[in-house]
């Protein structure tokens, strides 16, 4: 009897894991989701007063196209460059970075400046561009547009014209949310 106890005891104790497995590969997912940004509230900063958000909130075709965005790509991943020559090396090894991970994804990075001098970087085919700002336009685009925190300096757009991140390029763990962020993304579209 002691021993039916035991064999019993040790049949649970090894079939309950299994469906617990068997449930949750049938019934679960799993699976990362990155929502878009700015879906239901978005809140311009002020020097912006003169701009009118709309929730769900996109770019405009016309600002993408303005900065050479490729309307055939998943996403485009916008570097806005603050001419600190530490930050600018620091941005050009995670773009090379991305460039290594992604090489047959539909993505491009648009690396907008307000002086030419950027770094080199070496993407494969036309995936970079770059974009000469005036000053204006780039604090219109990059605060106003794109609606970038002062400590970023990286917003990811997907096909549809959403916000899918903002991120800060010159820290290793916001480039390491980008990319996965990214992985996530081209997986499902």
């Amino acid at each position: 009897m002691r021993w039916f106890k035991k064999v019993s005891f040790l049949f649970l104790a090894l079939l309950l894991p299994i469906a617990i497995f068997i449930f949750l590969k049938s019934f679960g997912e799993n699976e990362f989701a990155v929502p878009p940004l700015f879906r239901e509230v978005v809140d311009g900063p002020v020097e912006c007063k003169s701009f009118v958000y709309k929730s769900p909130y996109t770019i405009h075709d016309s600002v993408l196209s303005h900065v050479g965005w490729i309307k055939n790509d998943s996403i485009a991943v916008l570097v806005f460059d603050d001419a600190v020559l530490k930050n600018q090396h620091e941005k050009s090894v995670q773009v090379n970075r991305i460039f290594t991970e992604f090489p047959p994804e539909k993505f491009h990075i648009v690396y907008l400046s307000e002086k030419y001098d950027v770094e080199k970087t070496k993407p494969s085919g036309n995936k970079l561009i770059i974009f000469k700002a005036v000053h204006e336009l780039f604090f219109t685009y990059r605060n106003c547009v794109f609606l970038l925190k002062p400590s970023d300096n990286v917003v990811m757009v997907d096909s549809k014209m959403r916000i899918r991140g903002q991120y800060d390029l010159t820290d290793l763990e916001d480039a390491d949310r980008l990319i996965m962020e990214m992985k996530i993304i081209l997986k499902k579209y």
